[in-house]
């Protein structure tokens, strides 16, 4: 019933009831609410959910299986470990100079002592290196020996400017006392003016 439908109450009639006319409306009968008709069950369709589960299902025992027989033959010998180290001793090896290793002298896990050498570094850069230098070397010395001829030279040229100096300044101190014996002997009239002009 709505909520909305006035409430009535149901009347009965008893045998020896006196009806009684009434002063009120003739009471209209109330009706039942119309109600869905009910079907009858029909025959469940197989679903995809009752198909799906099972082959589920089989998968799920199929991989478990699986798995199981991989464990049983080959998962139970594996040993493996989340936290395992190794406890050696251990030295860090470098080297003063850089380069290629051109021969390994030892092999893995050989005892070593300090001092043993371990490999041999390439050394083909190094002697071009060297090579270079002593080029280089070579070549400083020849510069150094020519500079040292040069300055010889120099020296000698030197001592033989300072005497043809000294040369030239006995020259002109030779001419200058000639000048004046000619002048000298010109004064006393013993010589000619040409001797003066000959010895200026």
């Amino acid at each position: 019933m709505s909520s909305n439908a006035p409430a009535t109450a149901e009347v009965r009639n008893f045998p020896n009831a006196k009806v009684q006319p009434s002063t009120e409306a003739p009471e209209v009968p109330v009706q039942p609410a119309p109600v869905a008709p009910v079907e009858a069950p029909a025959k469940k369709k197989r679903s995809l959910r009752s198909l799906l589960l099972p082959i589920i299902g089989l998968g799920l025992l199929g991989a478990g299986s699986w798995y199981g027989y991989d464990y049983w033959t080959d998962g139970r010998f594996m040993i493996s470990t989340d936290d395992a180290y190794v406890q050696a001793d251990m030295s860090f090896v470098s080297p003063k100079i850089s380069g290629y290793v051109d021969k390994v002298l030892v092999s893995e896990n050989q005892k070593v002592k300090a001092g043993d050498p371990l490999f041999v570094i390439d050394d083909g850069d190094y002697k071009i290196a060297v090579a270079q230098a002593e080029a280089q070397i070579a070549t400083l010395a020849k510069t150094l020996d020519r500079i040292d001829a040069q300055t010889k030279a120099a020296q000698a040229s030197l001592t033989q400017a300072e005497a043809q100096k000294i040369a030239d300044q006995a020259a002109a101190d030779n001419a200058a006392r000639a000048q004046d014996r000619a002048a000298q002997l010109l004064k006393t009239h013993v010589g000619t003016q040409a001797q003066l002009d000959d010895a200026q």
